[in-house]
């Protein structure tokens, strides 16, 4: 694979190291240059400034730090452009991308470049005599959990799921995965016209590296929730097990996740002011930590909601919550308290503070809508179904009505449910077409705002970009329709 500007480069930090008694890579993820790895990685200290570098990766506006939170919900129906909008994202939300669009690219290319430092730890690292087993597998855990994490970013959002059927927009597709994903890297300095695999190689590959990262990682949290540590690797793993319909192994995981005393459901009474401006350690399991001094500026994820964060800084206000999501709060539901009203506008404040808000990527409530979802599948029992949605509906409204639903019902009232919880937080085109469901939009910008797309639409994943296709040997032709 060529891919510009990530040849053998890691992001590595001149930062001082903080170790503690559990785990020894402590770092705040301050952006710094990328520098070559070759020379870079030769202690503790280097070794663990470099694994600080992929999660800086992380914070890239081309990545969790806007574009992959907000894309997949401005191209559904969470949200609509402004009318005063300053120009972002309405080729998102219009469903005009070509294979030359900025956001196609710069995903892509930060993807693989976390997959490349990741490669280049593996590869280095072990080298290095001075570290102890346990400072190793460490080092080697992050990178594990950094590529598994990135591959399956790149799967969900450049390829339709592994469960698709539909050959005519997925050459291949036979229900378990025989459609075209993207391209493995698995080893350091592979990135030479690397073909693409198929959704199900990419996806053994995902799982083996976050299982790997689980049994290599601590099990004790990081400060902030800001790294992986054993758990978080596999709240992430039941994730790709959820993507994948394997709902047993779903099921079991994120069980093994909530049983985490570590980490529990924030309380109604909390739950508004945790979102403050950072989610609460107990209910975050993995995110990036705001911080007042290093942070995207009005490319922040906060920034494209808000037109004034409570951190003082302005925003450009031009993505909207759609009437329709606003319509699914009861009056008595916490989460409501997410939106305000500004000269007769509705804004999304659930990230209230425009440049330094903590960005949450995985949470314990997902956990348990996961658990949900997996039994409203098949997987484990009803019941326990039940009690894990009810978890979530009655912290957000105790008054509400527990559910008693099986079969149909209850998936659409699960499904209902993630949709009002993890609202905004990246997950909701993702959830439509996993589940092989149409969006539909009710509440539109404009008269002439696209307001159906039926599943399979081959618009529902991104084009391989074209700069990658050019340069690329072993890719000759892109998604279907683009």
């Amino acid at each position: 694979m060529k891919i510009k500007n990530i040849k053998y480069i890691i992001g590595l930090f001149s930062i001082m190291v903080s170790i503690i008694a559990c785990n020894d890579i402590e770092l705040d993820p301050v952006q710094q240059d990328a520098v070559d790895s070759n020379s870079a990685i030769q202690d503790l200290t280097s070794a663990t400034a470099a694994v600080d570098g992929m999660y800086d990766l992380l914070y890239r506006v081309d990545y969790y730090g806007r574009e992959l939170m907000v894309i997949p919900e401005v191209s559904a129906d969470n949200i609509l452009v402004s009318p005063s909008n300053s120009g972002r994202f309405i080729s998102n939300y219009t469903y005009a991308i070509t294979t030359t669009n900025g956001d196609v690219e710069g995903l892509w290319t930060n993807m693989y470049k976390n997959i490349n430092a990741a490669n280049a730890i593996m590869f280095f690292a072990p080298n290095v005599t001075s570290l102890t087993t346990e400072q190793l597998n460490e080092i080697l855990g992050h990178a594990y959990a950094i590529r598994g994490m990135a591959h399956f970013d790149l799967v969900k959002t450049y390829a339709f799921p592994y469960t698709t059927t539909d050959a005519s927009v997925a050459p291949g597709a036979n229900g378990t995965g025989g459609h075209l994903g993207v391209p493995l890297l698995s080893t350091y300095g592979q990135e030479e016209d690397a073909a693409r695999a198929t959704v199900a190689e990419v996806y053994a590959m995902i799982i083996s590296d976050l299982t790997k990262a689980s049994s290599l990682l601590p099990t004790s949290a990081y400060s902030a929730s800001s790294k992986f540590n054993s758990t978080a690797a596999k709240a992430l793993l039941s994730r790709v097990y959820l993507y994948k319909g394997d709902y047993p192994k779903a099921f079991t995981t994120a069980q093994s996740v909530i049983a985490d005393s570590q980490y529990s459901l924030t309380s109604n009474a909390n739950y508004a002011s945790d979102w403050a401006g950072s989610v609460s350690s107990s209910e975050a399991i993995l995110q990036l930590p705001a911080f007042q001094n290093d942070h995207n500026g009005f490319d922040a994820l906060a920034s494209i909601y808000v037109p004034d964060g409570d951190d003082g800084n302005k925003g450009y206000g031009d993505l909207i919550p759609t009437t329709d999501i606003l319509a699914l709060y009861s009056d008595n539901d916490v989460r409501k308290t997410w939106f305000r009203d500004i000269a007769d506008v509705t804004y999304n404040f659930k990230f209230p503070n425009s440049w330094t808000n903590d960005i949450p990527l995985i949470r314990i409530s997902e956990m348990y809508l996961t658990v949900a979802e997996a039994a409203a599948n098949g997987a484990g029992t009803i019941e326990a179904g039940q009690d894990a949605l009810n978890e979530i509906i009655l912290r957000a409204d105790p008054s509400a009505t527990p559910t008693t639903s099986t079969g149909q019902p209850f998936l659409d009232e699960v499904l209902l449910e993630r949709r009002k919880e993890l609202a905004f937080e990246g997950h909701r085109l993702y959830d439509i077409v996993r589940n092989e469901n149409d969006m539909v939009r009710t509440d539109l910008a404009t008269a002439s705002t696209l307001s159906e797309l039926t599943y399979p639409d081959y618009r529902m994943i991104l084009p391989i970009p074209q700069l990658e296709i050019d340069v690329n040997d072993s890719i000759n032709e892109n998604n279907t329709g683009y």
